[in-house]
């Protein structure tokens, strides 16, 4: 009778064990930020990345998958990492392009992140941020380049600006100018001085 009780609490054990580990898994919760932000609905395992911010308490990550651009945050929690936010983007075959955009805060911490990139030669470097936090960053052809910030920051408060090599603002990211009605698809990058 001894033999049967250890027995059954070593099956208890190994039952419990197997619906935490299970629970932790079906939650989104991994072992690393990247298999983390992989396991998001919205990414999937063949997601390629395109770069990552790490914020110490998170990991922001951009991706390209079969459904377009990604931006995912992982979450540290514990020893684990967990996904719960995602941004996408509809690919786009526009000379400049932003591939991604999160702005995320919690009780743990706050993190911008904006990507962008471009097949347009003409293009230097690129600005982006609020005007005391304004980031400059040389642009390398079908190369994305990330800004990040450690604090939420509004879209419009980056007021993103594209330049040539001589200084001269070539494009800017916003929605399209003398409109009442906005729709999302329409904020993109508009050639400066443009029709729109």
């Amino acid at each position: 009778m001894g033999k049967f009780k250890f027995d059954f609490k070593i099956i208890v054990v190994v039952v419990i064990f197997i619906v935490l580990v299970f629970s932790f898994f079906s939650g989104n919760y991994r072992f690393t930020p990247l298999a983390a932000a992989k396991a998001h609905f919205d990414v999937g395992m063949n997601a390629v990345s395109l770069g990552d911010v790490d914020f110490g308490w998170s990991h922001i990550y951009v991706f390209n998958t079969d459904n377009g651009p990604r931006t995912v945050i992982s979450i540290k929690s514990l020893f684990l990492w967990r996904a719960p936010a995602a941004v996408h983007f509809q690919s786009s075959t526009d000379e400049i392009k932003t591939v991604g955009w999160m702005s995320y805060f919690d009780k743990k911490g706050q993190a911008t992140v904006f990507a962008v990139e471009t097949s347009n030669p003409t293009i230097a470097f690129i600005e982006a941020g609020p005007p005391n936090e304004r980031i400059r960053k040389e642009v390398k052809v079908d190369t994305p380049i990330i800004f990040s910030w450690n604090r939420g920051l509004q879209f419009n408060n980056l007021k993103p600006i594209a330049f040539s090599t001589d200084g001269t603002p070539l494009y800017e990211y916003r929605y399209p100018e003398n409109t009442t009605v906005i729709r999302s698809e329409e904020l993109k990058w508009y050639s400066v001085g443009g029709d729109k």
